[in-house]
């Protein structure tokens, strides 16, 4: 997204927008479950769902969750709904019932208070759910995946916390076999277990959630770090990835790409082309892509930034496609649709993509460059259509998939919480893929932009704290994954390390007005993408 744009684009990603859009909800779980097998390659079989042969009318479905308030009472409705959104109130809500398998969009906001209970919705009748929402631990806000069991009365925290619990040991199995230290995280873990015991002798409702915080807090904090741990079970060859969004200065290009040499990886460098047709900065960018192969990096060009896939006309569109192309046939890799399920990419944004993507694949110069997509990242905060698994079911038509080499997915933690919730979201995103690589290609956290999102991590009050625990634990799950590409393509990385300023000089370059940075965010982003054994 261009910087100077986001503000006025992210007020139509407010949760808002999506109140109205119910009526868009996907037209039945069976259309949107056989679209998804599109990008599949050597798909994994999900687990099917229940079948049901008798009638399920009069059955009582509800499931009632607790949750534990300040006082050691359990929270009424409104103060879960306040929990959630911090603060932001009901127009904010993100609760969410989605397929525990793929999850895909089956109901926003399903939850409704209750006189027994803190919370309560109803379980629909073909097919596991599972309940997300933004939810805060000391860690920060994350996206709560609650596994449902079927109807009955449970605290909410302990359901979330036993579901992250049990996903773990797998991981840790892998990271045995791999000659990894996993003291840390066992020790975690058996915080976890305890607790979790401890729930289950609880007396009382109340009581139990309670003792289901602590649970989810143990849990939360073994999986942030088994995430940043497991970085060593993706591929070495996994790429650690930034985006330049302006041409640096001269010599600039090469001392970005320096930074991050710590990492013992291919740095990817994602170049962000505004406009085509102004000359200083085409030849900007192709002096920039020459110092960075140079330096050993690879390029990545965008076709087009999200915030302006509607802004052009059909001519201009396929102008633009010819002359990125005629300018830079040496790009090492090509992102062919950025950020596609935001609601604001248009109507046309597949058709888009597609005729950027066969063009690539046309030209004998950029035919064998891998070409990338990347999917917006949202469960329930945006319209219902745009519920990114949701929407990739819909969308991602056979000619798109065959044409993509690379899924992608671009997340905004103040916007769209991940959190605990990252392994869960990338192995999903990993099964969507099939046998094709899965990269973290747009992440950011902490510009001006970004203040109307009302969730945080790291650090309620901190934003350089934030920054940081954003970068290093997203960074490191993403290139954990087994089929990893590239993490995490960080949009603001020539702000926040100092080598451009937002207002261009006169030759239309937006070199640094003083002197860099101290190059935190690049630290950051090199710790959590080390490789092990790299000095």
């Amino acid at each position: 997204m261009l910087p100077s744009r986001r503000r006025e684009r992210r007020a139509k990603r407010t949760p808002v927008t999506r109140r109205g859009a119910l009526g868009a909800l996907l037209a039945g779980a069976a259309v949107a479950t056989a679209s998804v097998h599109l990008l599949r390659g050597r798909r994994p079989k999900l687990p099917a769902a229940p079948k049901t042969s008798a009638p399920t009318e009069g059955i009582d479905r509800r499931v009632l969750l607790d949750v534990a308030g300040p006082n050691g009472g359990l929270m009424s409705f409104d103060e879960l709904v306040d929990r959630q959104t911090n603060g932001a109130g009901e127009d904010a809500r993100d609760d969410a019932l989605l397929d525990a398998a793929t999850l895909e969009l089956i109901e926003l906001s399903p939850l409704r208070p209750h006189t027994e209970a803190t919370a309560a919705l109803e379980l629909p009748t073909l097919r596991p759910a599972c309940l997300t929402l933004s939810w805060p631990t000391t860690h920060g806000y994350s996206a709560l995946f609650v596994d449902l069991p079927g109807p009955g009365h449970y605290a909410l925290a302990e359901l979330a916390a036993r579901g992250l619990h049990e996903a773990q040991e797998d991981v840790q199995t892998r990271l045995r076999a791999a000659g990894s230290e996993v003291q840390e995280v066992d020790a975690l873990r058996t915080r976890t277990a305890q607790a979790l015991q401890e729930c289950e002798a609880a007396a009382a409702p109340a009581e139990r959630a309670v003792g289901a915080d602590s649970a989810l807090e143990a849990a939360t904090a073994a999986q942030l770090a088994q995430d940043e741990a497991a970085s060593r079970l993706g591929p070495d060859d996994a790429m650690l990835g930034v985006t330049f969004t302006a041409v640096p200065a001269s010599g600039r290009s090469a001392q970005a790409v320096s930074r991050l040499a710590g990492a013992d990886r291919t740095v990817l460098v994602r170049i962000v082309v505004e406009d085509t047709d102004a000359v200083d900065e085409m030849d900007g960018w192709r002096r920039c892509m020459a110092e960075l192969h140079a330096a050993g990096a690879r390029v990545m060009v965008q076709i087009c930034d999200s915030q302006a896939l509607a802004d052009f006309d059909e001519a201009a569109w396929m102008r633009r496609i010819g002359a990125l192309i005629a300018a830079f046939p040496d790009a090492d890799a090509w992102e062919i649709g950025n950020e596609l399920a935001g609601e604001w990419t248009g109507s046309d944004a597949v058709e888009r993509t597609l005729q950027a993507a066969r063009a690539l694949a046309a030209d004998p110069a950029t035919a064998s460059a891998p070409r990338v997509l990347t999917l917006y990242y949202q469960l329930g905060q945006g319209a219902a259509a745009e519920s990114v698994m949701s929407w990739a079911a819909t969308n991602l038509i056979q000619e798109l998939a065959e044409l993509t080499d690379v899924v992608g997915m671009s997340v905004y933690p103040q916007w769209h919480p991940l959190g605990s919730g990252a392994r869960r979201v990338l192995e999903t995103l990993g099964r969507l893929a099939g046998d094709k690589p899965t990269a973290l290609t747009e992440l950011g956290y902490g510009a001006q932009d970004l203040d109307g999102g009302p969730w945080w991590f790291g650090s309620p009050d901190d934003v350089e704290a934030g920054r940081a625990a954003v970068a290093r634990h997203l960074t490191a799950v993403a290139l954990g994954q087994p089929r990893a590409w590239a993490a995490p393509l960080w949009w603001y990385y020539l702000q926040d390390e100092g080598l451009v300023s937002e207002a261009p000089d006169a030759s239309g370059t937006r070199a640094s007005d003083g002197e860099p940075h101290s190059g935190a965010v690049a630290q950051d982003l090199v710790e959590a993408a080390r490789i092990e054994g790299s000095d």
